[in-house]
């Protein structure tokens, strides 16, 4: 045991020297460098630029100093990419070959990678067994932003380029749904950047189903609305591989600029596995990356994520977060009702900034590369996403003269809950009768009136009776400007007998059927109604209760993640006991062990931990042959008999302490969250032993004699008390498996007296 520390110490340290991780290594600049836009860039991209007064000669379109980057890629284990735009390059190395690629005297700095890309969902639900009821989602999904009257103006997106971020797109290039983008060479680009080839259909369907909502066919019948546009498609994603996917999403941003993409369409973002809800707020790489596509002409648009059903994450996940990305949440398929469907991301940013911007359905028909002529249902704002990405590309299709930032301000303006916003749907759905000169007539005045009922109360009254109206409703502090308390009521059969009783304390904002108004509480004068004012301002987050579809924590209050965490584990199974000699342990020797750990995250990758375990294992030695504690025990004469069946165990009980690191290998699941992760540690423990001999005396023609004897506390199994040693575990979530190497007593032949314990065991382990 008094070794225990110095070991660790030991282990941590290696592991820190030695251990792969991806790095970004900024380069001080661009020195020797030359640049020609006109040989670099497709014709559609230098048409972009110009068109919103973009610099093609700007340095961040300059090329990366060669011999810069051969330096810092020979001193590193594997290249992964560079970025012109950051003037970066990606490198996988361990810490001690950073701090040397960091002393270069042309490199800025060198930070770790530590996010990783997920796909924002796909869940499969039925297939075309239900004819009926995909068709039927197949018409809403587009009926529902009003795209029949894109197609009767002529409107299919022809011009517009789309680049499609996805994890791959099996089928594309045989697939009935996309027939017609072949049949007229629409795909104009594939590029897999995880391989660095050009081929791109294979590996995850995520990116089959999210194209076809863009620009799919179905029997003559269109999944997504820009069916006539032309495509850029690219591979991104890698579940098997953390760190990287932040530089091919970099690369592929910059890849869609060269080849001209007017909009990108990525259902993909970190969250929860890398980051912290306090880092959504626009200031990551990829958000930064994502900003500077908008700043070059290009409308992002980024789906909002699916952590609303994780309590420790209900955020919006980046690049959603950047300014300049039109972040898009999910609904329920309904043209009858307007609901937030459970798993979408929730707004604002981390610093309080509107998110969402727009919705759209997050139940969506979509093209399966179960063959080729498959089509599924399919959940998730993965699909939300390219449905509103298809949707941008008819509108910029029908205002040829915007720039990419109009276009963005544009779709905002012509979501259905305009001017009202939340944290839920922003704007609402875009609809297209915005953009082909069709709009709804505008309400005839106001549709509702406010009553108040209190300092803190005010009731909301229809001014013509009407069934299944949606009210919408929130609360913002008019000095921070974020919303305080939202949320929507869905009223059957509303009439002028019957109102809605809004709690608050802030500035009142309701909209219903097209007229928004709005209700500022004014600071009472008498007593008794100060304190509820003051009660209800200060307290506004516990009244949100009262909407019938949201319940939210107001955004200023967006938590920490915890760094603490706990796991709870058994270890089961028949571990392998190898050591001593012929007379010591059998190879199979069952042990069991509960374990209770508390660690401490670093990072969202590297975590500490300290945990104490009660285990028993139960050695069994050989039947026949004499032991060296029997020797010591003196019965050795007593029991070796040829005409002797002996059963001999040790059972030693241990209490310990176990100090291990955990290095989170790739984003998981289930129940703990963990992944795939690789622990490594030691242990020390104290054990009490119960040593037992059982002889069964079969003599021919004797009675046959038992005899059994239990010893406790003897002195040679004192010596065995205390033990310690290494201990290490791969696992996936909640299983993993566990080798222990016990330390002492290697190396030492066994004395009279002395029991030789099995030195490594190994088994699997499952938990919490």
């Amino acid at each position: 045991m008094k070794h225990l520390a110095t070991i660790a110490a030991s282990l941590l340290l290696a592991w820190q020297l030695q251990a792969q991780q991806a790095w970004w290594v900024f380069l001080a600049d661009k020195a020797g460098t030359t640049f020609d836009p006109y040989s670099y860039f497709d014709a559609k991209a230098i048409e972009r630029y110009q068109q919103c007064g973009a610099d093609l000669y700007d340095m961040s379109n300059y090329p990366l100093n060669d011999s810069y980057v051969s330096a810092v890629v020979g001193l590193a284990d594997e290249e992964v990419g560079t970025s012109r735009w950051m003037n970066a390059v990606g490198v996988v190395a361990t810490a001690s070959q950073a701090e040397a690629i960091a002393s270069l005297p042309f490199v800025l700095r060198v930070q770790p990678i530590e996010s990783n890309m997920h796909l924002a969902s796909a869940d499969v639900i039925a297939d075309d067994d239900e004819p009926d009821e995909t068709d039927s989602t197949l018409t809403m999904q587009l009926q529902r932003m009003q795209g029949g009257l894109f197609r009767q103006a002529g409107i299919d997106g022809k011009g517009v380029r789309i680049a499609v971020f996805d994890g791959g797109f099996p089928r594309v290039d045989t697939h009935d749904a996309f027939a017609h983008l072949r049949a007229d060479k629409r795909i104009l680009k594939t590029w897999n950047f995880p391989n660095r080839k050009e081929n791109v259909y294979g590996w995850n369907s995520h990116g089959t189903m999210t194209l076809s909502c863009i620009a799919g066919r179905k029997n003559g019948m269109d999944i997504g609305l820009a069916t006539g546009a032309e495509f850029l498609l690219a591979r991104t994603e890698v579940n098997a591989e953390p760190f990287k996917e932040e530089v091919w999403w970099q690369q592929a941003v910059e890849w869609a600029d060269r080849n001209g993409a007017n909009i990108i369409s990525s259902s993909l973002g970190y969250g929860k596995d890398r980051y912290y809800t306090r880092d959504m707020d626009g200031t990551s790489y990829v958000a930064r990356a994502a900003n500077m596509a908008a700043r070059k002409g290009m409308l992002v648009v980024n789906s909002a994520g699916n952590e609303a059903d994780d309590s420790g994450w209900q955020y919006i996940i980046t690049p959603s977060d950047a300014d300049s990305v039109l972040c898009i949440g999910g609904i329920i398929h309904s043209l009858t009702y307007y609901e937030h469907i459970s798993f979408a991301s929730f707004g604002p940013t981390a610093d309080g900034r509107q998110k969402p911007n727009l919705c759209a359905f997050a139940h969506a028909h979509a093209a399966s590369p179960r063959s080729n002529k498959s089509y599924e249902m399919v959940y998730g704002t993965s699909f939300s996403c390219p449905l509103v990405a298809g949707f941008a590309a008819c509108a910029w299709q029908a205002s040829k003269g915007m720039t990419n930032m109009q276009l963005f301000d544009a779709l905002q303006r012509s979501g259905d809950l305009y001017p009202y916003c939340d944290y839920a749907f922003g704007y609402g759905v875009p609809q297209a009768s915005y953009f082909v000169g069709k709009s709804p007539a505008e309400p005839a005045g106001q549709t509702f009136r406010f009553e108040t009922q209190g300092p803190s109360k005010v009731s909301v009254i229809p001014l013509q009776p009407d069934s299944n109206v949606h009210v919408f409703f929130k609360d913002v502090d008019d000095a921070t400007g974020r919303i305080i308390m939202y949320g929507k009521r869905t009223v059957q059969f509303f009439d002028t007998t019957m109102s809605l009783d809004i709690e608050g304390g802030h500035h009142i904002y309701v909209f219903m059927k097209g007229s928004m108004a709005d209700y500022r509480f004014e600071r009472p004068t008498n007593v008794a109604d100060k304190k509820e004012w003051a009660y209800m301002r200060s307290n506004a987050k516990k009244h949100i209760n009262v909407v019938d579809v949201l319940n939210r924590a107001p955004s200023q209050d967006i938590p920490r993640e915890k760094h603490f965490g706990y796991s709870v584990n058994v270890a089961i199974g028949l571990p392998v006991a190898i050591g001593g000699n012929e007379v010591s342990a059998r190879f199979w020797s069952p042990a069991a062990r509960g374990e209770l750990s508390a660690g401490y995250k670093f990072t969202k990758a590297y975590s500490l931990w300290l945990g104490c375990e009660v285990g028993n294992v139960h050695y069994r030695y050989n039947g026949r042959a004499v032991n060296e504690l029997e020797q010591a025990l003196g019965m050795a004469g007593t029991i070796n008999s040829a005409d002797a069946v002996k059963k001999r165990t040790t059972t030693l009980s241990e209490f310990g302490l176990q100090l291990f690191q955990r290095v989170r290998l790739t984003p998981g699941g289930g129940i703990t969250h963990y992944g795939l992760y690789w622990d490594l540690g030691v242990y020390g423990t104290y054990g009490w032993n119960d040593y037992s001999v059982r002889y069964v005396d079969n003599t021919p023609g004797n009675v046959a004699d038992r005899f059994e004897q239990r010893l406790f506390g003897v002195a040679p199994l004192d010596d065995y008390r205390w033990n310690y040693g290494i201990i290490t575990r791969i696992g996936y979530d909640w299983y993993s498996l566990y080798a222990r190497y016990r330390l002492n007593g290697i190396g030492r032949q066994p004395a009279a007296g002395q029991l030789l314990l099995p030195r490594l065991e190994v088994g699997i382990s499952i938990g919490l």
